[in-house]
């Protein structure tokens, strides 16, 4: 019933507010870490063997500081929270020669499953230009199962400045389907997701830097 109820709220929202309320969002971050390209290269593709292959891995280190976060209970409830949506993971398949994956995923908004056995599938390349060394780009793509998500990709672009240090350009987009762009306001990819893609990408550089990530306060 409360499912119900919020969806229906969520979906009869202005028709004019949903025209103006972009689909696609991302986030690009760039720095300068302080490790060698082969250092960068090898924690960029970990990540993106773990993303297709063991998600539950990157909460070791890839997603530390990504749970639950603390917040009042007037703020939990609202599609502002940090908490708003949440993803379950589920049954995995990956092809080691394809660079493939497939991941069955619950999805939770405000607490509530919304959508079951939804399937992220993803492909891994790296990519460098035909007439030079550099720069390596690693990039992920993903596809989702429904109309939740027409798709994202996860990209890193390295680039050695000397035998210690690495350019590195972060972009990770993610398209949202037309029935969870309702829901997406500006507030809430600020609050709920812009936020946590962000710290994926500090905490890489910190795994690159240090060999560890160590825990948010």
């Amino acid at each position: 019933m409360r499912k119900s109820i919020l969806l229906t709220v969520l979906l009869t929202l202005s028709v004019s507010a949903f025209a103006l309320r972009p689909q696609r969002r991302e986030v690009v971050m760039d720095t300068v870490c302080n490790a060698s390209i082969e250092t960068m290269l090898k924690v960029a593709e970990r990540f993106c063997y773990q993303f297709q292959a063991c998600p539950d891995s990157l909460f070791k280190w890839a997603y530390v500081g990504l749970g639950q976060v603390k917040e009042s209970e007037e703020a939990a409830n609202t599609k502002e929270s940090k908490n708003a949506i949440q993803l379950k993971y589920k049954d995995r398949v990956y092809d080691p020669q394809q660079k493939t994956g497939d991941v069955a995923i619950d999805i939770y908004v405000l607490g509530v499953r919304w959508w079951k056995d939804q399937h992220l599938g993803s492909k891994y390349r790296l990519q460098r230009p035909a007439d030079q060394a550099y720069p390596l780009t690693a990039h992920m793509t993903a596809t989702y199962s429904g109309s939740i998500l027409d798709g994202g990709d996860f990209i890193l672009r390295m680039e050695p400045i000397s035998a210690t240090q690495t350019r590195v350009h972060y972009e990770f987009r993610l398209s949202f389907g037309r029935v969870l762009s309702v829901f997406i306001s500006d507030n809430t990819w600020h609050n709920a997701i812009e936020w946590r893609l962000e710290t994926i990408f500090r905490n890489i550089v910190e795994c690159a830097e240090t060999g560890s990530v160590k825990p948010k306060k």
